[in-house]
């Protein structure tokens, strides 16, 4: 096992050189970023330079005369003015025509694109004019035939029900009674054949009787 004294000294030292190396970096970072900065400084002001000198190169040569016409158009479109603006204002003033409901591509030009209109639902101007309606004579007897036509009594029904049940009974008993009553005329015709002309040769008639009416 080592001293204590010897470990704590070893950290120290490890720190400082560990501090060391960072610092070295930081100020090799920060050289070459001042360099590029002034390389990059030194580049802008060669390109104006040389932009200027074609400017007056340009201005000393004589433009023609579409060249001449084709810089007045453009300085009307663009309004011969610039502006560049690194950060965008917060407190912009509010502008009125932008909510014209149209799409413009340049200030001066002609609206191109129309948006169509939204209609908003519109409130009713005027109240709606309530006519009061009749007064009903509780008493007359108009109102009592309008109140039986509309109300349902249950004795009422009751009694109609048993009138068609009765009526539809008595016709079922006379379609039997009149159903018995051919079958007997049948019956009393075979038999009365039989005596005249005897059995021999009505069997198929007997079939086609029990066939119609089967005892």
């Amino acid at each position: 096992m080592g001293d204590p004294s010897d470990s704590s000294s070893g950290e120290e030292d490890g720190d400082a050189a560990w501090r060391a190396a960072i610092d070295s970096v930081a100020t090799a970072t920060s050289t070459y970023v001042s360099s590029i900065i002034n390389g990059s400084s030194d580049m802008a002001a060669k390109r104006r330079l040389t932009s200027a000198d074609d400017g007056n190169d340009r201005r000393n040569k004589k433009l023609k005369h579409y060249q001449i016409k084709a810089q007045k158009l453009l300085n009307e479109i663009l309004e011969e003015s610039l502006v560049m603006v690194k950060d965008h204002p917060i407190n912009e003033p509010v502008d009125d025509t932008i909510n014209e409901g149209v799409i413009r591509l340049f200030k001066n030009s002609n609206p191109g694109i129309e948006l169509d209109p939204t209609e908003e639902p519109q409130e009713p101007r005027k109240r709606p004019k309530i006519l009061p309606g009749k007064e009903i004579d509780e008493k007359s007897k108009k109102f009592k035939k309008r109140l039986q036509s509309v109300t349902v009594d249950g004795e009422d029904i009751m009694a109609a029900s048993r009138k068609a049940c009765q009526k539809s009974l008595a016709r079922m008993e006379a379609k039997e009674a009149a159903a018995k009553e051919a079958a007997k005329r049948e019956e009393e015709r075979v038999a009365q054949l039989k005596k005249i002309r005897g059995e021999r040769w009505l069997p198929s008639l007997a079939r086609e009787m029990q066939m119609k009416f089967p005892t």
